[in-house]
């Protein structure tokens, strides 16, 4: 994991000195400098510098401002990230270019800031490994609560980013029940892990068919988070499809870019990094989140095509293509 996971914050501008950079945004009809006029208009994704012996400041495009949205400021924020990370300075300072009342243009920009520092380099042995962005600073006035919540919702998007990006034989069923488990002590959540003989014997045969010719141990896995004022309040319901590898079963898939499907459990790893969120902001819900994840190969115990299961409601399935195995996993998921 390579991002940064926390911002911090100074209101002193003087202190801006212990950074490499200082960065500041400009808008496109307020673009009053001379310098900054030869360099860039102001437009979304534009960059100026200013990089004299006293201080590298370097300025960012927010658009107009009479019509700027949040969007466009967690852009501005990633531009200034690709800028910092592919210069390989160590410590940036920026001044929040939102007033103390816009209190999600400022998450959306810190949120950008934070998205904008990941990297995976988790599995490199060659040098691209040593450079590490060490700190970014929000400096002069700043929604600060806005900021700590954007930066709390980004660090949980970067470490679905990780389940997603590791290897399948990383991010492995286990390791995501692991995951769970982790983010519910932290959250206080119910955290439930159902194994394949477990699963089969509650009557989900479409999952467990999916599952059968892997001989890497599926989970079931359910979490449960109270924030209402009661448990009783109906909550809201996340699914998410945990497929940690996906050859297409029987029905094999071409092997050109199979090595991509190891993304086919991003579903799940949404799910997860929703969850890890909550774990933080505690909101004022209840929510569910049931996330079903196997792997989906051609063993010789693998389903087969035209084999029919049995799903969790009771409702008969053919199977005709064993490539459709995400609505299988799924479907016993929802009903449950």
């Amino acid at each position: 994991m390579a991002h940064i996971n926390k911002l911090e914050y100074d209101t002193n501008m003087d202190n801006v000195k212990n950074s490499d950079v200082l960065a500041v945004g400009v808008y496109e009809d307020k673009n009053d400098s001379e310098l900054i006029k030869s360099q860039m208009k102001g437009k979304v994704g534009e960059l100026a510098y200013d990089f004299n012996d006293d201080q590298k400041t370097l300025y960012f495009g927010l658009g107009k401002s009479d019509n700027a949205t949040p969007e466009d400021l967690r852009r501005a924020a990633g531009t200034v990230m690709a800028f910092i990370i592919s210069n390989k300075y160590s410590s940036i300072s920026v001044q929040c270019p939102t007033s103390d009342n816009d209190d999600y243009f400022c998450q959306a920009f810190s949120e950008g800031l934070v998205l904008g520092s990941y990297r995976f380099l988790d599995f490199f042995t060659d040098n691209r490994g040593d450079y590490h962005l060490e700190k970014i600073t929000m400096v002069g006035k700043c929604c600060t609560e806005s900021s700590k919540k954007g930066a709390t919702i980004a660090n949980a998007v970067c470490e679905a980013r990780d389940l997603a990006n590791n290897p399948p034989n990383v991010s492995t069923p286990s390791r995501l029940a692991e995951f769970a488990q982790e983010v519910g002590k932290k959250g206080d959540m119910k955290v439930t892990i159902f194994d394949r003989e477990e699963f089969t014997k509650m009557g989900m045969g479409a999952f467990a068919g999916v599952a059968q010719g892997t001989n890497e141990p599926p989970k079931f896995i359910i979490m449960e988070y109270f924030g209402a004022d009661s448990k009783d309040e109906k909550p809201v319901v996340l699914v998410g499809k945990g497929l940690t590898f996906d050859t297409g079963g029987i029905s094999l898939k071409p092997g050109a870019k199979m090595d991509e499907m190891k993304f086919d459990m991003c579903g799940s790893a949404t799910v997860m990094g929703v969850m890890n969120a909550v774990s933080i902001l505690q909101p004022k819900i209840n929510i569910v989140f049931a996330i079903g994840s196997t792997e989906n190969m051609p063993g010789s115990d693998a389903q087969r095509p035209g084999d029919i299961v049995t799903a969790y409601n009771g409702k008969t399935i053919e199977v005709l293509n064993t490539d459709a195995e995400g609505r299988l996993v799924l479907a016993d998921a929802l009903t449950f």
